[in-house]
């Protein structure tokens, strides 16, 4: 039997091995990973932006239902307005008749007064004449009663009664004249008074007629049609001031409707963007477990230096804490301080702890030569469980710059919380290091795609924070 021929292997044709295999899957699932990230960034920057849109579409709900509520006002004054002129109208109408009878009854009272007032000075005329001739018989019966006294006195004691007779129709008569006398004056004196109150009633109808004669019938007719046809002009306008506003306020309680309906779309947009959301930051997790357990199994990939980096000097910053805390520099209470004390005017804010002070000391030359290794390294801190981070490299430890936030942001990144996902778990993981994929916020809306890698660091067993390598995607 003839040996089978021996195989070649050509590039076509090789297997590759497991190892290879692993790296392969390590490197697509560190470009998933941060596709993903993108993705739920660009994910998070539209919820934002919903938000916002949000509470617009909230405050103009809330402006259309204050138009509307304005123009239930608006209406209900208008209505109002409406019966107020109707009633106006009628109460006018009424008292201008009113007014029109009144006078007319004064016309007609003046004249009867002035009638009744000519017959009284007639009246009083007569009585001054009958008076005059009452004086006159008076005179003449005095006259008489003269003669009869004369003749009584020629009679002697025969006439003595007739003269007594006599001299009383004497005093009888003086009496008369003086009675009709006084009649005559006060006769007189009630025909001044009557001729100045017929004087003033001759002027009082005269001005009633005056009045009365300025506006006929038919003027009167048409003024008060003139006046009704003005109110029904008023009512008019304010009638269509109703309409109007009834028809505005349809048209806000169609746009209160219509907005607080998109406000829901929007509400349950914004829900279904954040379920998306966690669930690609759940993916992206996973991918990273995936690269996590490859490094955990050796195998090399484009962050297996960063890893080795970040190990080494976590591995040394414990050391270091070990000695202070052992020379007596610091306590471990103070060490592990999370006091976290706000540095007052800082903007964004920045924070104090009682072992700030020891790690500018002891972190700037480890941080400071990594970072200056290679150029795809941004920045590499140490923070603490918490995320805080105290030290910085120098570039991202200026002193603030009072009012310039955005530039705050950028530049002055030692003594902040980084209490995001990736930062909160770089500092909190105590297992094998870390690779998460994110997007780092510079200030201003900009954002790079970064890897930060992370290795935890204890000192005496106990977990302190980790070490984060922040690498350029």
């Amino acid at each position: 039997m003839s040996e089978p021929a021996p195989r070649i292997d050509t590039p076509e044709s090789r297997v590759p091995d497991t190892a290879e295999i692993v790296a392969r899957i390590s490197a697509i699932a560190g470009t998933l990973g941060l596709e993903l990230v993108s993705v739920s960034g660009a994910v998070d920057d539209v919820i934002a932006r919903h938000s916002v849109q949000m509470e617009d579409l909230n405050r103009l709900a809330a402006a259309a239902a204050i138009v509307s509520d304005q123009n239930a006002q608006i209406m209900a004054a208008a209505r109002a307005a409406e019966d107020v002129i109707d009633r106006s109208a009628e109460e006018t109408r009424r008292r201008v008749h009113d007014t029109t009878h009144a006078m007319e009854t004064w016309v007609s009272s003046a004249d009867g007064a002035a009638t009744r007032i000519s017959a009284l000075s007639q009246s009083i005329d007569s009585v001054g004449a009958i008076a005059k001739s009452i004086e006159t018989i008076a005179a003449n019966t005095n006259l008489l009663a003269l003669n009869a006294t004369i003749e009584a006195a020629r009679a002697g004691d025969a006439g003595r009664g007739f003269a007594v007779v006599a001299q009383e129709v004497k005093a009888l008569s003086n009496q008369t004249r003086e009675a009709s006398q006084r009649i005559q004056k006060t006769l007189s004196e009630l025909t001044g008074e009557i001729r100045s109150l017929t004087q003033s009633s001759a002027e009082t109808l005269a001005m009633a007629r005056r009045m009365a004669g300025q506006t006929s019938g038919s003027d009167r007719s048409a003024s008060l049609a003139s006046l009704g046809e003005a109110f029904d002009r008023v009512r008019g306008s304010v009638h269509t001031v109703t309409e109007g506003a009834q028809a505005i306020h349809g048209r806000s309680e169609d746009l209160r409707a219509g907005l607080t309906h998109l406000a829901g779309d929007v509400k349950a947009l914004d829900g279904l963007l954040l379920d998306g959301g966690k669930r690609l930051v759940t993916v992206a997790m996973s991918g990273e477990q995936i690269m996590q357990a490859t490094n955990a199994a050796g195998v090399r990939n484009g962050d297996s230096p960063f890893l080795v980096s970040a190990e080494d000097a976590a591995g040394r910053i414990g050391a270091l804490f070990e000695k202070a805390v052992a020379d007596g520099v610091i306590s471990l209470a103070d060490l592990f301080d999370e006091s976290y004390a706000p540095i007052a005017g800082s903007d964004p804010q920045q924070y104090m702890t009682r072992f700030v002070g020891l790690t500018d000391r002891l972190l700037p030359d480890i941080q400071e030569a990594i970072l200056s290794s290679d150029s795809r390294i941004a920045f590499c801190a140490a923070v603490d469980r918490k995320g805080f981070l105290p030290t910085h490299n120098r570039k991202f430890s200026q002193p603030q710059r009072p009012g310039e936030t955005e530039w705050n942001t950028a530049n002055c990144r030692n003594r902040r919380l980084f209490n995001d996902r990736v930062g909160l778990r770089a500092g909190s993981n105590s297992g094998e290091p870390l690779v998460q994929a994110y997007r780092r916020a510079m200030g201003g809306g900009k954002f790079v795609m970064m890897k930060d890698i992370s290795a935890p660091i204890s000192v005496h067993g106990r977990h302190w924070g980790g070490f984060r390598i922040g690498v350029l995607a």
